[in-house]
């Protein structure tokens, strides 16, 4: 015959069990009422958004209505961190194709809830006129809100108000010195938001936590001033990459050359 069951340690384990089932449902409901709640703020600053830039005579779409941004040169815009682009202001008026934008990308991070969740953050792309090697300029002590890697060495530039405010990381430190001009770097200073530049290729990238609809408005302005800022001497320094034609196999090289690659014809004889 079989030893028959403590009724006290059996109804220990009922009472575990039905303790850790509610702990899981509270655990539930805590999940629950934060997304409910993090969904109705989103909902809110994107009505004001969406309103913001109806005054300002701004563009503004929910989706992403440029086709270029999902081939930005940056880690960020990879296929394993499935990016989402979302919430998109640009000037309609403006043929640049400055443009902010919400961004949301795999990576495991915390918010002020204590919850984990995908990085988000308002960024804005900058076209370029040339193909920049890597560099970054964020301000000193602060965190890069889009977690990039750090583009070389610190570069130190004329401006010593600048060098105390901003850190400046280049592959190349002539790209730096170069891009970073009086007139830039004066741009720079003025910017009203905290926010990280990162260079490459042919795109300028901004990057900060999530805004609100009128800092993702002065987010565009900045933008669009630093667009204006842009040194040419740059462009002769970095030739802009042709996309199509007899040099496109140069995106293969690593770098851009002036040499041809060994797939183009050699000249024709005259």
């Amino acid at each position: 015959m079989g030893v028959p069951a403590d009724p006290v340690k059996a109804s220990v384990r009922r009472a575990d069990l039905v303790s850790m089932w509610w702990i899981w449902v509270a655990a539930c409901l805590v999940v629950a009422v934060v997304g409910v709640g993090r969904a109705r703020r989103r909902g809110r600053r994107q009505r004001a958004l969406l309103i913001a830039c109806h005054d300002a005579g701004l563009k503004f779409s929910v989706l992403d209505p440029f086709d270029d941004t999902s081939w930005l040169p940056f880690p960020l815009f990879s296929a394993t961190r499935s990016p989402e682009v979302r919430n998109v202001v640009w000037d309609g008026r403006d043929d640049t194709a400055v443009r902010v934008f919400d961004l949301a990308v795999d990576e495991v991070v915390t918010d002020e809830d204590g919850i984990s969740q995908r990085r988000r953050l308002s960024c804005a792309a900058v076209p370029l006129p040339f193909a920049c090697p890597r560099l970054s300029i964020a301000a000193r002590g602060a965190p890069d809100p889009a977690g990039l890697p750090t583009a070389g060495d610190e570069i130190r530039l004329e401006l010593d108000a600048f060098n105390q405010r901003f850190v400046v990381r280049a592959a190349d430190p002539r790209a730096a010195v170069a891009f970073c001009d009086q007139r830039m770097m004066r741009a720079l200073m003025a910017l009203p938001l905290d926010v990280t530049v990162h260079v490459n290729e042919h795109v300028m990238f901004l990057a900060a936590p999530t805004l609100e609809a009128g800092e993702t408005l002065v987010l565009l302005e900045a933008a669009r001033g630093l667009a204006r800022s842009v040194p040419s001497v740059v462009a002769s320094l970095y030739p802009p990459r042709p996309a199509r034609g007899p040099h496109e196999d140069r995106w293969l090289q690593g770098a851009w050359s002036p040499a041809p690659t060994a797939n183009e014809p050699p000249p024709a004889s005259t």
